[in-house]
């Protein structure tokens, strides 16, 4: 029976250290006669500068020459030598010897019908704690942008409240046991980006640490992104894989986009309720009342509520004697290796491969939507050690012809709406509509959700994701699209990142569709495009004038005498307005 090493200690993509990937074809192999930082002579590959990787790894001499008990003996060695080091304070030294400790685990776990011993996951929890004191060293050099504020006012008083029910209090304990497998990995990217650490706990709020968290408004995943939000920040979806569901993947996207609202509001309540209800909502709400105090917003209810749950949630967290709330030991992170993949397979043949439950697999790789790899090739997450196996055994592995199904959405049905209305909004017809939800009349219900068609799939990604621009030659302005940056936009028109953001008065990368660029060379002179045309805009939702004005930088009195039919307060969406010069 193939056994493997628990899924303890240790997260690898946590930025101190990465999985070990492996390619058909590309095995470790030792190099003898090189002497190691502890002394010995073994295979000792050169190290990358800035963090822990499995890519390369110091085992202490030939797995055919030591035994177990010798190589986790030459493991704990290497262990002192990363506490010396840490203590002179040489982070590079404790890297190494950090990353050749992981070398020796992993040449331990690749004999697998060697089962872990109490010693080695004693070894293993320890090496945690050790990874997070070097990178606290480099923590205390990053600047926190910000901070959030305790409050602790009715609203949040009465989440705390809620919390702490016995129901709810199981439901938020399971969450923070939950949460163990991931808040290291949180961490680092936090740490990365200089934002405030209690962001690590915003996934309680969001979806309680269940990666395939999927919620009525069709946002997905351990950080709930809906899709457009999710493929603004390179999160891709296709027939078999949803980058959505993968919290290694998810976390620097949310994180990103995080840090670009508290960049936008340089207010982090603001920005929290921004990643809730949207920026546009947030935006318009200020500019409406010219309020910009979070408690005295009139936001959705959800929004209300969000941050107040957000703060109840530190609070408990943060004072748990106060409350009086025992918490439970959290599961500890996965420890994997990843394996490429060019052929798709079930998860199922490669779990009975492996000898390994099937639902371990896939808590592994949750991106995977179908249980199945896509054709095009997959690095599959396996346990620390599998990876050799499966490694040898890829062919034996059947290749699936499973075709993924076209997309089904949800829609909420609204006032007003009838089966008619939302067969046109979908561009489908109202028999498919009625025969997906088992409709036989004409009646539906405000409130009710309804499956609809969604995306064909073409086989690669959803038809609707690759954008394609017109001719760039002689284009005076650009509107963006959905799945658009100012990287893809720039290179398509032959221009820099740099000069768009100079042409269109950006200060940050972040574009939204219906958004119109003015394309560098494309300027104005006096109200004039380079083709004599006066420059126009279309107006976008969330839009208005004084916004306007500030980014083509001219005056509202301007905009106004330039467009004498438009009124401030009753801009529409897709009216086009003059800029003057």
């Amino acid at each position: 029976m193939i056994r493997y090493i628990p899924l303890i200690g240790l997260v690898f993509l946590a930025g101190c250290a990465g999985p070990r990937t492996l390619e058909p074809g590309t095995r470790a192999t030792p190099a003898p006669g090189t002497a190691d930082t502890a002394g010995n002579t073994g295979t000792v590959e050169e190290l990358p500068a800035p963090g822990l990787t499995l890519d390369h790894v110091t085992p202490a001499d030939s797995l055919a020459t030591r035994d177990p008990d010798r190589l986790l003996a030459d493991a704990r060695q290497r262990y002192d030598a990363a506490l010396a080091a840490l203590e002179r304070s040489d982070t590079t030294a404790a890297r190494s010897a950090v990353d050749e400790v992981l070398g020796l685990l992993i040449l331990l776990s690749d004999d697998q019908k060697h089962a872990a011993t109490p010693a080695q996951a004693d070894l293993l929890r320890q090496l945690g704690l050790l990874v997070d004191r070097i990178q606290d060293r480099h923590r205390a050099a990053v600047e926190v942008r910000g901070s959030i504020p305790r409050v602790i006012n009715r609203r949040v008083t009465q989440q705390i409240n809620l919390y702490l029910k016995d129901k709810s209090l199981g439901i938020l304990k399971a969450a923070y046991q939950r949460s163990g497998r991931y808040t290291p990995m949180i961490r680092e990217e936090l740490a990365a980006r200089g934002l405030p650490n209690e962001l690590q706990w915003l996934p309680i709020v969001e979806s309680g640490f269940k990666p395939r968290a999927y919620s009525w408004a069709a946002a997905a995943g351990m950080w709930q992104f809906i899709y457009d939000t999710g493929k603004r920040y390179g999160l891709q979806r296709s027939g078999w894989v949803d980058d959505r569901f993968d919290p290694h993947k998810a976390t620097p996207a949310a994180l990103a986009y995080l840090g670009d609202l508290y960049g936008m509001f340089d207010d982090w309540f603001l920005a929290l309720a921004a990643y809730n209800c949207g920026e546009y909502r947030v935006l318009r709400e200020i500019n409406r009342t010219g309020n910009r105090d979070y408690w005295k917003m009139r936001l959705p209810r959800e929004t209300r509520n969000y941050v107040p749950k957000f703060l109840a949630v530190l609070h408990i967290l943060e004072n748990p004697e106060k409350y009086g709330v025992d918490w439970p030991e959290t599961h500890h992170p996965h420890l994997f290796e990843a394996v490429r993949i060019d052929k798709s397979v079930t998860l199922k043949h490669v779990a009975g491969l492996l000898d390994m439950p099937q639902d371990d697999l896939k808590a592994l790789n949750s991106d995977i939507r179908y249980g199945v790899t896509p054709p095009t090739g997959y690095s599959l997450r396996v346990p620390l050690g599998a990876g050799t196996t499966l490694l040898g055994s890829l062919d034996e592995l059947p290749e699936s012809n499973f075709k993924p199904p076209p997309e089904v959405r949800r829609y909420r049905v609204r006032r007003g709406d009838t089966l008619g209305h939302i067969a046109r909004r979908f561009r489908t017809s109202v028999s498919r509509i009625r025969r997906m939800n088992g409709i036989r009349g004409s009646l539906i219900r405000i409130g009710q959700t309804l499956r609809v068609p969604g995306r064909n799939y073409n086989n690669r990604l959803w038809v609707d994701q690759a954008p394609s621009y017109g001719t760039p030659k002689d284009a005076l302005s650009h509107t963006v699209r959905r799945g658009d940056t100012l990287i893809r936009i720039a290179r398509y028109y032959g221009t820099s990142v740099t000069a768009l953001k100079r042409n269109n008065g950006l200060r940050r990368d972040l574009i939204h569709p219906g958004q119109v660029l003015r394309l560098p060379g494309a300027g104005i002179d006096g109200g004039r495009g380079i083709d004599g045309s006066p420059l126009t805009y279309n107006i976008r939702s969330g839009d208005t004038l004084s916004r306007i004005a500030q980014v083509f930088k001219v005056s509202v009195t301007a905009l106004m005498r330039a467009n004498p039919d438009v009124q401030a307060r009753r801009l529409r969406i897709g009216q086009r307005i003059i800029i003057p010069g």
